[in-house]
């Protein structure tokens, strides 16, 4: 399918063509940029080319490109609060990925349609899950996460009682699940994608939860909520998610996944756990046998923290190891 183009127009020395090549080298994005520094010779682009969007700078944005009718235009802004009535701001000294995630939201909510964009509607929810500890099941799901987001728009969800929240950022005050589902229960609307969503390497991510209580307290009627949510107002194609035992109704959570990977240990001790578990789900459903893909993970060397952690995750004998493992047991169906 052909890509849609989008026009960076800015005067400002280098930023056109930094952002313009950034967005160009996130290849999963459904569109291509180009750059443009002249406003001038932007309209004699469009005048033949017609892109269908356009990200300018407000000093640039004058009356012969307004004449233009660009169909999504979005305005590039120095000023946070700037207003700009009936179009889009976005404030343009923010970090390339969030602005990116804000091209995005505005993409889902304007006119272009799931077809000519280039998205897929259903969205995959491919869970990590085991009954055993330290067994690597994050470090998967973490590495599995950064594989699938090469290719596809993916968010990862965290569901465990203790999730190393701090393993995504040491100070992170924003927003995150605790306060998304009390906006629910307090019968708002979810708070905008663009105030909970951060990015980690190649995969998007939702802060956890506060509080194991925080957790238990989320039902699974909160949670098929916050799917069907992202599902409707995003741009992901894959949610990953890394759910443990204090999670509302388990199986039923398990029992919405496309493909439940378990990571698994060969121990006595633990195959009698893996038994009981196994003898409960599939009492329970019809369909968790043929989804759960039992795991024997190689050794994971866990790399220092750091800010190349995410891509230290796709190299070496672990990344290829947990690349073979994704290609063997491909979800199929």
């Amino acid at each position: 399918m052909k890509k849609n183009t989008i026009a960076v127009c800015d005067s400002e020395a280098g930023y056109a063509g930094t952002l313009a090549e950034y967005l160009n080298n996130r290849k999963k994005l459904p569109f291509r940029a180009e750059a443009f520094t002249d406003p001038e010779k932007f309209c004699q682009y469009a005048g033949i080319n017609h892109p269908e969007f356009l990200l300018i700078a407000e000093e640039n944005l004058n009356s012969q490109v307004q004449a233009l009718q660009i169909p999504h235009m979005i305005v590039l802004s120095s000023d946070r609060e700037l207003e700009c009535g009936d179009q889009k701001c976005i404030y343009k000294y923010q970090s390339a990925e969030s602005l990116i995630r804000e091209v995005m939201v505005y993409c889902q909510e304007s006119a272009f349609t799931d077809a000519s964009f280039g998205y897929e509607k259903k969205i995959q929810l491919m869970g990590i899950y085991s009954p055993l500890g330290r067994c690597g099941k994050t470090l998967f799901a973490l590495t599995a996460g950064q594989i699938w987001g090469e290719s596809r728009n993916a968010l990862y969800l965290n569901m465990e009682d203790y999730s190393g929240r701090q393993i995504f950022s040491e100070e992170d005050t924003s927003q995150n699940l605790s306060d998304l589902f009390y906006h629910f229960r307090q019968g708002k609307a979810f708070p905008p994608l663009t105030d909970l969503v951060h990015s980690w390497g190649n995969l998007d991510y939702l802060s956890p939860v506060s509080s194991f209580e925080d957790l238990r307290n989320i039902s699974y009627r909160e949670w098929t909520a916050l799917f069907a949510h992202l599902e409707k107002e995003s741009s992901y194609q894959l949610l990953v998610l890394d759910v443990g035992n204090g999670v509302d109704q388990l199986f039923s959570v398990l029992d919405l996944c496309t493909q439940i990977y378990m990571p698994v240990l060969d121990d006595w001790i633990s195959r009698q756990k893996i038994e009981q578990f196994n003898k409960i789900a599939f009492s329970l459903s019809d369909t968790l046998e043929s989804k759960i893909q039992e795991l024997h993970l190689p050794f994971a060397p866990c790399a220092e923290k750091g800010q190349d952690f995410p891509k230290n995750l796709l190299w070496g004998k672990w990344g290829a190891d947990i690349r073979k493992i994704l290609e063997v047991t491909a979800f199929h169906g």
